[in-house]
C-alpha cells in the first residue's frame, strides 16, 4: 500500500492512489454504506484520511470469498 497522504480529507482521485484501484472504483465504493465518503457540496465527494484507513484495516481483515 502506498503511503497515507498528509491531508485530513481526500479527493477521491487521491484515495485512489492510496487503495491501488482506479478512481471509477473509489466513486464505486462511495456508494456503499460502509464506505466512508461524504458529499462536500452536491458534487465534489471526499473522504476523511483517518477513517479510509479505518475502513482499509476492517477490509484487510475480512476472509477472501
Amino acid at each position: 500500500m502506498t503511503q497515507m497522504h498528509h491531508r485530513s480529507v481526500l479527493t477521491p482521485r487521491e484515495a485512489a492512489e492510496v487503495l491501488q484501484v482506479s478512481y471509477k472504483t473509489v466513486l464505486r465504493l462511495a456508494k456503499r454504506k460502509d464506505f466512508p465518503a461524504f458529499k462536500a457540496g452536491e458534487k465534489k465527494i471526499r473522504i476523511p484520511a483517518d477513517m479510509l484507513q479505518e475502513w482499509l484495516q476492517k477490509e484487510a481483515a475480512k476472509p477472501l470469498e
